[in-house]
């Protein structure tokens, strides 16, 4: 089945607008990233859809009217199950559809930006390293942690490995490619990986050199203090001690600072007056993209460079060193010597090639920077994942987004793409982030379906999006040992909280002078009162909202207790000597803010303490 009867059905058809026959194309490129299990489930979705086709109508989706297509799925968009499932399956068709509509707007090729030539990394294919080599150290990961990990043992006199899954991707293709076609190459599984439990978390994140630096927001929060306590006092977290120095270190080498007000956008702006107007605490966020352009493209690639991803500062500075990065490189197992006088230690990581061939690397030092997803099963391949609490202590900071519909443009894809932070209910564990996104690449659905849709999506540029994000209790386990399979259920506690984030974001775009607000709530999708808003809001359960989490952490948790913490207080794992854990599974709970600064600080510390002890 192909997906024409699923675009058709969603979007309906309109002479008008030529460039909606290119999404089911569009679609089909989107779904040939996915995992298979979400490639069959888009296509039996389609089938489902043609198939309640002919049993309202008596005809397949191909043969009927645009005014009977329109109207086709308006009954299951105004049920509270049927229009979960359908904002599910919007979500990719929205994808498709932003991307032919951008293409239609600016022609058929996206703009060319000026950028900055990229530092030189040493990069060499999993396919041209050799079969068997050694190295001192060997780093699986390049993100915030792998990268940070790569330098200092590099700068230490070590010959260091780094191994990355993905490729190495340039910022002049980030300025040529749509951001689409950069989507599906710079996301895992094409951006389709999910948490599921009582209520699907969308859980996005990077497979690429740089990891998920190159599609995160460049928002650079420092730990909070009483964050950096709890660690040390609560989980016996040593280190923690150093994480201030660490931090002044990393936001160094990362240029942070506050966000200018002249490349802000509208949809920041707006965020600013609603907060305002409330009196509530807000001011631009603090970035690690000194002379951002305001492209709002974040999230598939910096096209000018600004942003300083680790493949773009960190990692330059290690190859530099001498340490050289295998791609297309994926980590099978740990190599572990069991027969050593003092017990097991690290020997080396055995790796696949995109092929299928194997290649080892023997080493006495492997630091494990797969990010809190992956590094789980990696080390239950490698016979490592025996401790109770291996995969478990999940949290992942779930997220809403809401929308305002303003009465003059907003053009919220011009600017900052998360621009601004009202830290009114910090202290209550919700953060709001002023945040956008290129064209149908949110994680805000828009409502309806049909005709519908498509207004909503011609009217898109009067839309300021906000999203919220709650400090979760570690409700969540990666589970799996050749693929991760993560399970979150959400805290009720964490439940009531999201429902108070919800109104704080409405709130806020009410007082910035929105004319009604669009909840995601499939059920309900606008209201335009914050009385509206309480109704509603009195009926809703967690389970009706609609979640995505971009931070997952705490999955192999440093800490002082032995039967509680995998790794212990000075970042190594439990069970076996030369393995260091430095990603943002080693944290020990969620840290409250975006995480990337508190996992290259982490990461930092837990190398300089391992070179220190070893002089």
């Amino acid at each position: 089945m192909n997906l024409h009867p699923l675009v058709h059905a969603v979007l309906g058809r309109d002479p008008e607008h030529p460039w909606m026959a290119a999404v089911p194309a569009r679609l089909e490129t989107v779904a040939a990233a996915m995992p298979l299990a979400t490639r069959l489930a888009l296509r039996s979705a389609s089938a489902a859809v043609d198939a309640y086709a002919i049993a309202r109508t008596g005809r397949r989706i191909r043969f009927l009217p645009t005014s009977q297509l329109d109207q086709l799925l308006v009954p299951l968009a105004g049920k509270p199950l049927t229009a979960a499932l359908l904002d599910a399956v919007k979500m990719p068709v929205l994808l498709a559809a932003g991307t032919e509509q951008m293409l239609a707007q600016r022609g058929q090729s996206p703009p060319m930006v000026k950028h900055r030539s990229d530092p030189l990394l040493d990069c060499v294919p999993a396919k041209e390293w050799p079969s068997c080599s050694v190295a001192d150290a060997v780093i699986i990961g390049s993100g915030a942690g792998g990268a940070i990990a790569a330098r200092s043992l590099a700068r230490a006199g070590m010959r260091v490995v780094v191994l990355e899954e993905g490729e190495h991707h340039s910022t002049s293709s980030f300025a040529r490619d749509t951001p689409l076609d950069r989507f599906s190459k710079l996301y895992r599984d094409g951006g389709a990986s999910f948490a599921y439990g009582r209520s699907p978390v969308l859980l996005p994140y990077g497979r690429a050199v740089g990891g998920t630096t190159v599609i995160n927001s460049g928002t650079c929060y420092r730990t909070p203090q009483h964050v950096v306590q709890r660690w040390k006092s609560t989980y016996g977290f040593e280190l923690a001690d150093s994480l201030d120095s660490c931090l002044d270190v990393v936001e160094s080498d990362l240029s942070v600072g506050v966000q200018p007000l002249d490349v802000l956008g509208r949809n920041g702006n707006l965020a600013l007056a609603g907060a305002e107007k409330l009196g509530w605490q807000a001011s631009p966020l603090r970035r690690n993209a000194s002379g951002c352009a305001g492209s709002c493209q974040c999230v598939v690639g910096c096209p000018t460079g600004a942003k300083q991803s680790m493949q773009i500062s960190v990692l330059p500075e290690a190859c530099t060193a001498g340490a050289k990065i295998i791609t297309r490189a994926r980590a099978l197992r740990l190599l572990v010597n069991v027969d050593q006088p003092g017990g097991a230690r690290a020997a080396g990581v055995q790796v696949s090639r995109a092929d299928g061939s194997v290649l080892e690397i023997l080493a006495p030092l492997i630091v494990v920077a797969a990010g809190a997803l992956q590094t789980p099963p990696l080390l239950r391949r490698s016979g490592l994942g025996s401790h109770p609490e291996l995969g478990r202590n999940l949290s992942v900071h779930p997220a809403i987004s809401v929308a305002g519909r303003f009465s003059e443009p907003v053009r919220s894809s011009k600017g900052v793409l998360q621009s601004v932070g009202i830290e009114e209910w910090h202290q209550q564990g919700i953060l709001l982030e002023a945040t956008a996104a290129p064209p149908g690449m949110g994680s805000f659905v828009l409502p309806g379906a049909g005709k519908d849709l498509r207004r909503e999506l011609a009217e898109s540029d009067h839309l300021a999006t906000l999203g919220a994000m709650i400090a979760d209790r570690p409700s969540g386990r990666v589970m799996g040992r050749s693929r991760a399979h993560v399970l979150y259920s959400l805290a009720p506690s964490d439940g009531r909280r999201l429902g108070d984030a919800l109104r704080a974001a409405a709130t806020v775009l009410f007082a910035a002078g929105a004319e009604e607000v669009l909840t995601g709530i499939p059920a309900a999708p606008a209201v335009r009162s914050a009385s509206e808003l309480e109704d509603l809001l009195d009926g809703t359960t967690p389970g009706q909202l609609h979640l995505s989490a971009f931070h997952p952490t705490g999955t192999v948790a440093a800490g002082g207790q032995p039967q509680q913490a995998p790794t212990d207080s000075r970042g190594q794992l439990r069970g076996v000597r030369g393995v260091l854990i430095a990603d943002g599974s080693v944290l020990p709970s969620c840290p409250e803010v975006n995480p990337q600064l508190s996992i290259m600080a982490a990461a930092l510390a837990i190398t300089q303490d391992w070179i220190d002890r070893q002089s």
